[in-house]
């Protein structure tokens, strides 16, 4: 659906404008830190994000540390594995086709494979009570436009800009602006999706995560380069869950 431009923008001001309007073109959870995730036709908003995810974290069951795609080249392999939510609890998959639980002991023995490492897969501690913590709690909810994605995709005409590389829970269909990046504007502003409502808090700084082989997307450093220069590391906006509830694809997004 982001492929395809929607009409030109308005080049006046937000404030001269008024309201701002979208759609929701994706929504998307990641069960298990770093591994690909799940899209979704219909989610609940809770104040901590999208129900289910980010719920659990991979680690190098010989060292105890985290895995971090995106810094570490020992943990490169881990976005090839899948997760998804079945039955209320974590599903883990190498090829997105066969399910188990992430404690059966020949699923672990196949991420052993293709991670390299042999994982450890754990739940996040919601309460923090001294366990496990999720490093994107600061972050209920990531949200990405398609208008950053078309502009990117028209700078890197040889790259495969897909959603799935920014890893958003929320893409929002959104006409190109003079901005390259409209989103960046919606921070400290309500974004009302149906009866749910988020307020923009800061931008998505990115990593080489961006630029892994991942879910059949090629390596592509370029892109990690391109965002540096052209966007100062930022693609994106995190936001806060102001009012939850239900969000689904195709749902009107205002912008305050």
């Amino acid at each position: 659906m982001w492929t395809n431009p929607r009409e030109e923008a308005d080049e006046r001001s937000p404030e001269a404008r008024g309201p701002m309007m979208g759609q929701v073109a994706e929504l998307w959870r990641y069960p298990v830190s770093s591994m690909a995730g799940e899209q979704l036709t219909v989610a609940r908003v809770e104040a901590g994000g999208i129900a289910g995810d980010r719920i659990w974290g991979v680690l190098d069951e010989a060292t105890g540390r985290i895995a971090s795609p995106g810094r570490e080249k020992h943990f490169i392999g881990v976005p090839r594995a899948h997760a998804r939510i079945a039955d209320g609890g974590v599903a883990v998959s190498v090829d997105g086709r066969s399910w188990a639980g992430p404690e059966d002991a020949s699923m672990r023995e196949a991420l052993s494979t293709i991670f390299g490492f042999k994982p450890m897969l754990t739940p996040f501690d919601p309460v923090g009570s001294g366990g496990f913590r999720p490093r994107y709690e600061h972050a209920p909810i990531h949200l990405l436009t398609t208008a950053a994605l078309r502009s990117l995709s028209r700078e890197l005409p040889d790259s495969v800009i897909d959603t799935r590389r920014f890893r958003p829970n929320i893409l929002v269909d959104w006409q190109d602006e003079d901005d390259a990046m409209p989103e960046k504007d919606w921070i400290g502003r309500e974004i009302r999706i149906g009866d749910v409502v988020l307020r923009g808090t800061r931008p998505c700084g990115r990593c080489g995560f961006i630029t892994i082989e991942q879910d059949r997307l090629p390596v592509d450093v370029e892109i990690l380069r391109r965002v540096v220069q052209r966007h100062g590391r930022d693609f994106g906006i995190y936001c806060d869950v102001v009012i939850p509830g239900h969000v689904t694809t195709g749902a009107t997004v205002v912008v305050a």
